[in-house]
């Protein structure tokens, strides 16, 4: 089947958008927030090179002519599944499920994971995935180490020592990102303090994870002169880049690529690992299957390698 310029999660955001004309209670009722639900329609409309809805401040957004024939064909589409579907077994034969808890970086889980999520679980309803978000770094190993996890897999920045049970699989660029604006016309990359006088948001974990943080800017001489805010969800932090409102400290992976020309590393810091962990008896044929599909939907998507160092 020839690859598509669209996500299911990208069409049921679409769908619900028709049906509800509020950002807010499509994001309330798909359990995301507002900013991804943005960002889902702004890419599937990239991905297809038309306007789906027309969006002004202030109204509710408007289905356009063109969109109104995408969701008359989307509703064919989606009785079409709804018939493969039937097709099911009506009683299948239960063979239980396979359970596995894992650690992954939000922004990963986020931007290469989830998107392909319901095909993998649609393959194997026999598997179960329990996600969890990026621990802060002296957690996450002691997490590790006690093998409360099945499989993790995090960024790291490349010179903290990596422990026994992780394995780099991948290096990626580090830096300060923010919107090309703040950059004010200078030459890029800026200087320590020229950043440090940028607004800053940092990542909402734990005290800890914001200290660590902190310590990295202060290696390279950069001291934020203002925090404008900590949000607490990856693409709310992406968000914030992307209008302007902030920089952060990112890896060049964890910036969807429709956002990579408006977002620019505007002063580089070290390299990031990205690193995998399986615990020993993640049982065999399963933890194989789950495996290929980790770092498959992460390390073999194009988006991740094209920020990759070789």
């Amino acid at each position: 089947m020839a690859n598509l310029p669209f996500t299911l999660r990208q069409l049921e955001v679409f769908s619900s958008l028709c049906a509800t004309k509020s950002f807010r209670i499509s994001a309330e009722n798909l359990g995301i927030s507002q900013a991804s639900v943005s960002n889902q329609l702004k890419t599937l409309e990239e991905q297809l090179g038309v306007a789906l809805l027309d969006r002004k401040p202030g109204r509710r957004p408007l289905i356009t002519p063109t969109g109104a024939a995408f969701l008359q064909d989307l509703q064919r589409f989606e009785a079409a599944t709804t018939a493969l579907a039937a097709h099911r077994r009506a009683n299948p034969v239960k063979t239980g499920s396979t359970r596995f808890q894992l650690l992954i970086g939000q922004g990963l889980a986020e931007n290469f994971i989830r998107p392909k999520l319901g095909g993998f679980l649609t393959r194997h309803p026999e598997v179960e995935l329990v996600f969890d978000l990026h621990l802060p770094r002296k957690e996450l190993d002691a997490a590790l180490a006690r093998a409360k996890y099945d499989f993790a897999l995090v960024h790291q920045i490349e010179p903290a020592p990596v422990a026994d049970f992780l394995r780099p699989v991948a290096l990626v660029r580090g830096g300060i990102y923010g919107h090309r604006r703040l950059a004010g016309g200078r030459a890029l990359p800026l200087t320590a303090d020229e950043v440090a006088a940028l607004p800053f948001a940092l990542p909402r974990i734990s005290g800890t994870y914001e200290r660590d943080e902190l310590k990295a800017l202060g290696r390279h001489g950069i001291r934020p002169a203002q925090i404008v805010g900590r949000p607490p969800y990856f693409d709310v932090f992406v968000s914030m880049l992307e209008s302007g409102v902030a920089v952060g400290m990112f890896t060049e992976a964890m910036i969807p690529l429709a956002m990579r020309e408006a977002i620019v590393l505007l002063y580089p810091t070290e390299t990031w690992q990205l690193l995998w962990f399986r615990k020993d008896d993640s049982y065999g044929y399963y933890g194989d299957i789950v495996e290929n599909f980790l770092l498959e939907s992460v390390v073999g998507d194009p988006r991740y390698g094209s920020a990759r160092i070789a």
